[in-house]
């Protein structure tokens, strides 16, 4: 069957980012042997041409949407990708395509407002590297498609979402990127990209992770993630990747072998990556920097014990200050991202973060203000409970929460000036759209690539 892959993400702050999870979907739809071609209309100059001059020529049986972000997750400055995702299912229609399948992470955080706002029939929620051959291969022989895992449809106005099944073997399954403009990725400021792991077992109040890959974290072997890292820089070019794992040191032996099977091949190429600071020992460092690591960013989120506490993380204000440490001592730059106005946040307790981040003096510090908050997620049940939104608010129209301890007035005065004493602070929410001079300092302290994803979800 012809089917059309369509990567619809657009947002190029604070970089480009390529889209791996449609390449991974779009080479399981070709080994399967169907007929694909792929569509990314990151670059495109002009969407309704792009979209047409492919539809046109290559006249597709199904088309597949790619849907990566709802909205920039970014307060004040919040902006929707739904109007323009409307508006590219409503020319596939225009132009005769009948079979539309949705997917992607950001379909799976609310898949049937989205089906609803786009007017679609089908979806995928989940991985859906198993799941889309199947589609196409059951709608090729006339199967029905009902019980299938992980599949979202519409039976007379109701939906059905049939619970996922995430893949367990990795090493099956690779991303196909002779589809991705590499080059064009590289020169407008991304990176390439690559994963080593899926899944996420913390339980941090906000995240989608776990409702995205699920909570078992399941492991690719090292060798074979080191070896498609060394195929995307000798093959396509890529001069630095960045790890899109969740969370790149849990396991930490994992990101040990990693480290070490890409120092054995020798690769000219740097690479940056998440890191929890708990999971963290001189070792990993040493060989992350060995192994050609140019930058990290903590998900740190606060500096003081009790925010942490109720945000669910996984460790503490001292693990923060060692892995720091070890961090500067091995030569790596690092970033610190701060989520300020979680549940029990204060003035007191922002004055404190802003007061660690001068003791730790990281490369960068990049704060986000409010929490985007996600169905499905124990922030939006908080959210609810403290009065911050009211019932049934949580959905495709962004909201955020803010700690009803939190004096907005006092909070300004404090991020202002601290913003004005401290070069390495960036608020993407305020000083964003993004210029070209934040930009460049934080690619000139290694922070190259999507350093955004672990806070968009």
């Amino acid at each position: 069957m012809k089917v059309l892959m369509i990567s619809t993400n657009r947002e190029s702050l604070p970089d480009p980012v390529a889209p791996l999870g449609a390449a991974y979907v779009a080479n399981a739809l070709k080994e399967a042997g169907h007929e694909v071609k792929f569509l990314d209309l990151q670059f495109a100059i002009d969407l309704p041409v792009a979209v047409k001059d492919m539809v046109r020529t290559f006249k597709p049986k199904m088309v597949g949407l790619s849907i990566r972000n709802i909205d920039n997750v970014s307060f004040p400055q919040s902006v929707s990708y739904i109007p323009e995702l409307v508006g590219i299912v409503k020319l596939l229609k225009a132009l005769g395509v009948r079979l539309i399948v949705a997917g992607g992470s950001g379909f799976t955080m609310m898949p049937v407002e989205i089906m609803q706002a786009l007017d679609i029939n089908l979806g995928i929620i989940g991985e859906g590297e198993e799941a889309m051959p199947e589609i196409v291969r059951r709608v090729e022989y006339g199967h029905a498609i009902n019980n299938m895992p992980g599949l979202i449809y519409r039976v007379k106005g109701e939906f059905i979402v049939n619970p996922p099944k995430h893949i367990e073997d990795l090493d099956l399954v690779e991303p196909d990127r002779m589809l991705l403009e590499n080059h064009l990725y590289m020169s407008e400021g991304g990176a390439g990209n690559i994963q080593t792991k899926r899944g996420c077992s913390f339980n941090c109040v906000y995240c989608t992770y776990p409702l995205v890959e699920g909570r078992k974290v399941r492991v690719r072997s090292a060798a074979k993630a080191a070896a498609e890292f060394e195929r995307a820089v000798k093959e396509f070019g890529l001069k630095h990747l960045f790890i899109v794992d969740s969370v790149f040191n849990f396991p930490i032996e994992h990101a040990k072998e990693f480290c070490r099977e890409v120092i054995g091949r020798n690769i000219d190429a740097g690479w940056s990556c998440y890191l929890n600071p708990k999971s963290v020992d001189e070792e990993l460092f040493e060989l992350m920097a060995k192994a050609g690591c140019k930058g990290v960013e903590f998900g740190t989120d606060s500096g003081c014990d009790e925010v942490l506490a109720e945000l669910k993380k996984s460790f503490k204000v001292a693990d923060i200050i060692q892995a720091s440490d070890l961090c500067r001592q091995a030569g790596l730059p690092f970033c610190h991202s701060l989520m300020l106005g979680a549940p029990g946040e204060t003035a007191e307790t922002v004055t404190r973060t802003l007061d660690l981040m001068t003791e730790l003096r990281p490369n960068a510090i990049i704060a986000m203000l409010g929490i985007r908050v996600f169905p499905g997620t124990a922030i939006a049940k908080r959210a609810v409970a403290d009065g911050v939104v009211g019932e049934g608010a949580v959905g495709l129209k962004p909201v955020f929460y803010f700690s009803p301890k939190l004096d907005m007035n006092a909070v300004s005065e404090i991020l202002g000036r601290y913003g004005r004493e401290h070069a390495n602070f960036i608020m993407p929410g305020i000083q964003l759209r993004m210029n070209e001079k934040i930009r460049q300092k934080l690619r000139s302290y290694g922070f190259t690539g999507p350093l955004w994803e672990y806070l968009r979800g």
